[in-house]
């Protein structure tokens, strides 16, 4: 790391051998053009890369003799002097700067420099840089030692602020528009893949080159910058973009293999867990059920029906559910109820009904709890052949009407499990903003990136320029 400056140098030193008359202060100074004709002090720059002088169009130096012996040199150079600078904070650093001049040969017992008194150092008053501003200058002594003795030496420190807007506009908003257009694959239609991959793969390579470039005009160093942690953030803001759209085609590929294998089981899957066979109302556990019979007897009114309820045996159900249902009923009959045998139950059919052979129960008596345990008594039953009706009227089937089994509400949840339940529906409110709770897997993915990219990047920017900004004065240099 290097930096140019062009100076005018000037240095004076007392030699009595060049004592002249002035003739009562008619001559001030006498002027020389050739340095090698006067004692010169081997002066030279230490940290000079490279240099010139200035001949266009005459040599820019002149030698003063004044007659006291006094001599004022002063040459225009061009120089170009190595600054070791410390870039953990580029581009929001500062760096110091030095122009150090020392004895070549002669040691502290010959010669010694020493800094003119008032302002020795001047600074063109308009000066610009591009990209530093020149804060401020101190003078100082840099005296070094050697095998061969001490010799004097002077330095100047330049401080200089590296101009941020520059960079602002050349690297900070550039990147944060490349991470907010990869945002734009999350609305758009999961099933757009052409869309979504062309915009994630142009940002992810525009990223990638304009990271190249800032690299490239900076020196390699072996620790990480600044500039180096915004880059690599917006480029995993970029990367990450990329790879959610992968995630989202990954579910939405499998929210539709889910779809077409519901579609091949429509019915079956949900015939099995949500619809119940009317005759199961009236299934036992051991496989026995109640239903109507009916008998006709010859010569009696036809007008005049009576139904029996008589034990009849169906296919035994065997959801898991439902036989657990029964052995509940049973056993709560049973404790409540240990010398009572459950009654049968039965349904009054209404002729007007009875259209056709389908006939609607005007009423439903018992509970069904109090059927399930009729098998133990079965002596209760009437037989086929006592029930007969005596008005030998036509006895028809009824259809077993569904029962409607009361469920009891009144356990509560504990305390905590509500505040559990309302904490979470209130957080799940607050950072989701109103999230779908129908969304499918895929849809999910997309809304919680549309919120957690921006609150991520914003969080960063928060930290990054916190913590940067705040330690914008430590960085100085490393020379002194």
């Amino acid at each position: 790391m290097e930096y140019s400056v062009q100076l005018t140098f000037r240095e004076q030193w007392l030699d009595e051998r060049l004592r002249f008359n002035d003739f009562g202060g008619k001559l001030k100074y006498l002027t020389l053009t050739e340095a090698s004709r006067v004692w010169m002090p081997d002066l030279f720059f230490s940290n000079e890369k490279e240099g010139h002088f200035h001949n266009i169009i005459m040599p820019n130096v002149y030698i003063r003799i004044f007659p006291h012996g006094s001599v004022l040199y002063s040459i225009r150079i061009s120089l170009t002097l190595s600054c070791p600078m410390n870039l953990k904070l580029y581009p929001l650093d500062r760096q110091t700067c030095s122009l150090r001049m020392a004895s070549y040969g002669w040691t502290t017992d010959d010669l010694v420099f020493l800094w003119k008194e008032g302002d020795p150092v001047q600074v063109v008053k308009n000066l610009h840089l591009p990209r530093f501003t020149l804060e401020k200058f101190l003078t100082d002594y840099c005296n070094s030692k050697t095998n061969t003795g001490e010799y004097s030496c002077l330095k100047v420190d330049l401080l200089f602020k590296r101009e941020f807007s520059y960079y602002l506009i050349q690297i900070y908003i550039p990147c944060c528009m490349l991470v907010i257009v990869s945002w734009v694959s999350f609305w758009l239609d999961q099933s757009a893949v052409p869309a979504r991959v062309s915009l994630g793969v142009t940002t992810l390579l525009t990223m990638a080159t304009q990271t190249s470039g800032i690299n490239a005009s900076l020196p390699p160093v072996s620790y990480t910058k600044a500039i180096d942690v915004w880059t690599g953030v917006c480029l995993t803001f970029v990367f990450g973009a990329l790879l959610e759209f992968a995630l989202v085609n990954y579910a939405s590929r499998s929210d539709m293999h889910s779809d077409n294998i519901k579609k091949q089981f429509p019915q079956n899957e949900m015939e099995h867990s949500s619809s119940i066979d009317p005759s199961s109302e009236l299934l036992e556990p051991d496989g026995s059920a109640n239903f109507a019979m009916q008998q006709q007897t010859h010569g009696s009114n036809p007008s005049m029906t009576q139904h029996h309820s008589l034990p009849r045996t169906y296919q035994q159900d065997h959801h898991h559910q439902q036989q657990h249902h029964h052995h509940h009923q049973l056993h709560r009959h049973q404790r409540y109820h240990p010398n009572r045998s459950p009654s049968p139950t039965f349904s009054l059919l209404n002729d007007e009904d009875c259209v056709a052979g389908r006939c609607s129960p005007m009423k439903t008596t018992r509970h069904h709890s109090h059927r399930s345990s009729a098998r133990s008594s079965p002596s209760r039953w009437p037989s086929p052949a006592s029930s007969a009706s005596p008005l030998d009227t036509p006895l028809r089937a009824a259809t077993p009407s569904p029962i409607a089994v009361p469920i009891s509400s009144t356990t509560s949840l504990p305390m905590s499990a509500t505040i559990s339940s309302k904490t979470r529906y209130w957080l799940r409110k607050l950072l989701l903003c109103g999230y779908p709770d129908d969304a499918r897997g895929s849809a999910r993915i997309d809304y919680i990136a549309r919120y957690a990219f921006p609150f991520m990047f914003i969080l960063f920017n928060v930290l990054y320029w916190c913590i940067y900004t705040g330690h914008e004065g430590d960085n100085v240099g490393i020379e002194k």
